[in-house]
């Protein structure tokens, strides 16, 4: 009976890894491509909006402004040809449509690499938790089995502490080495 507490302790121990560190780890990735989605919506928003304003020979303006918590106000903008840019970290830049357009096309780019680096890092933690739950999977079957064939035999389980020897070696590699990559994003 000491053999199964030892085996379902180690069950325990890797479904806890899975549950408080891998899927944790994917739920913060998908968290963060999502932001990544959402800015590049907003800078194509504004590519496209700098483009009808150039199609259309717009050089002046009358807008609603949202001044937050859904309150909007009449904002007259008599001049289009320049526009203000949020850059990052608070700071904003005032852009022709043209030198708009550049900008917006170098941050898509980065942006684009940064959801391609998620989406994989999406997929490496998915296949760690898919990997843990297949060896788990194994080593109970076998666990199983090679108590059966003792209680049945007394002799000839070489094969099976083998198995599960390897199985558990599989586990504990997989432990120490499965960290979540780190993304290195230059904005």
């Amino acid at each position: 009976m000491d053999e199964i507490a030892s085996r379902q302790e180690k069950v325990r121990k890797f479904e806890e890894f899975v549950d408080r560190r891998l899927k944790p780890d994917l739920v913060k990735a998908v968290a963060q491509r999502d932001k990544v989605f959402q800015q590049q919506k907003v800078f194509q928003d504004l590519r496209r909006n700098i483009q009808n304003l150039e199609k259309n020979g717009v050089t002046s303006l009358r807008t609603m402004v949202n001044l937050g918590s859904e309150v909007f106000m009449q904002a007259d903008v008599p001049d289009t040809r320049h526009i203000f840019v949020d850059i990052g970290m608070g700071f904003h830049v005032e852009f022709t449509w043209s030198e708009a357009l550049e900008f917006i096309s170098v941050r898509e780019s980065r942006l684009a690499k940064q959801i391609e680096e998620y989406t994989h890092l999406i997929a490496t933690v998915k296949a760690q938790i898919k990997l843990v739950c297949l060896l788990l999977t194994w080593f109970v079957k076998v666990s199983a089995s090679c108590f059966r064939y003792q209680q049945s035999k007394r002799s000839g389980v070489t094969l099976c502490c083998l198995l599960i020897l390897t199985l558990q070696v599989l586990l504990l590699h997989f432990l120490i080495n499965a960290t979540t990559p780190k993304l290195n994003f230059y904005l």
